[in-house]
């Protein structure tokens, strides 16, 4: 029987590193897609191993991605798994984000998401041996912190788009999960664009006391491939402050203002 195959986007690094290493040891082969730079980091650090195929393309770029599905299809009898973890982000008070931050934040994280579901779907649809589709949004995208609306409204429009595919897909071909993590460790900040030395500080705080890694994550997020979870929500207070919004919206919105006005 041939191994099973899997994309991974922004697997250079953090989640996306850590999911395609579980998936290559367990023996899938993996095209694991990132940013030139990215690749040539990887490389130099380390040779690809066994069932490792390194893609240097930009997950914004649609001819690149048509040109990865040739190249796979022509190489690969099927496709089990697409994993889009690629992602970037950018704080600041909606009137003092620069545009080309936005449009950075939304074409990588929201369109970069969406060319690669358009791209392989029909694929994924294809085969009839439990294909799934994993896409990386943020408890962000159910809490709108202040300050992070940009990041925040690019992974919001990851949850609806995936939302959509799944009431799409008849018989669950593919499957759908959906992560939402906290803050975890992870390559995330050196992509991010802050405005204020004090947006920096916090995350970079957060950051360091968090428990959650990206391999935990990674394993949790693989756990729920298997069992074909719809949401995947890592860390205990994001589990708390999504079930918190679900109920009463506003409560939410006045407790992450009063953490925000806390910071300035």
């Amino acid at each position: 029987m041939p191994p099973a195959t899997a994309i991974v986007t922004g697997a250079a690094n953090g989640l996306g590193r850590a999911i395609a290493a579980a998936l290559l040891a367990d023996g899938w082969t993996v095209a694991c897609v990132d940013l030139p730079a990215a690749i040539d980091r990887r490389d130099a650090e380390q040779t690809a191993t066994r069932g490792e195929l390194r893609i240097a393309m930009d997950v914004r770029d649609g001819t690149a991605w048509r040109s990865l599905h040739e190249r796979l299809r022509r190489d690969w009898d099927h496709l089990d798994l697409l994993v889009n973890a690629a992602g970037v982000g950018a704080t600041g008070e909606v009137g003092t984000v620069p545009e080309d931050q936005w449009r950075r934040v939304i074409d990588t994280n929201l369109l970069g998401t969406a060319l690669g579901c358009e791209t392989f779907l029909p694929w994924l649809r294809s085969n009839r041996h439990r294909p799934h589709l994993v896409n990386v949004a943020s408890i962000a995208a159910v809490l709108a912190p202040a300050s992070m609306a940009a990041y925040s409204a690019s992974k919001a429009g990851v949850v609806a788009l995936s939302e959509a595919i799944a009431a799409e897909c008849p018989r669950r071909r593919p499957g759908v999960t959906i992560v939402c993590p906290g803050f975890f460790r992870s390559g995330l900040l050196d992509t991010w664009h802050f405005t204020s030395p004090v947006e920096r500080r916090e995350a970079e705080r957060r950051m360091a006391i968090t428990w959650w890694t990206s391999d935990r994550v990674a394993r949790r997020v693989l756990r729920a491939v298997r069992c074909n979870r719809r949401y995947v929500v890592v860390g205990l207070q994001a589990r708390w402050l999504w079930r918190l919004k679900r109920l009463a919206p506003r409560l939410t919105t006045a407790l992450v203002r009063a953490i925000y006005r806390r910071l300035k």
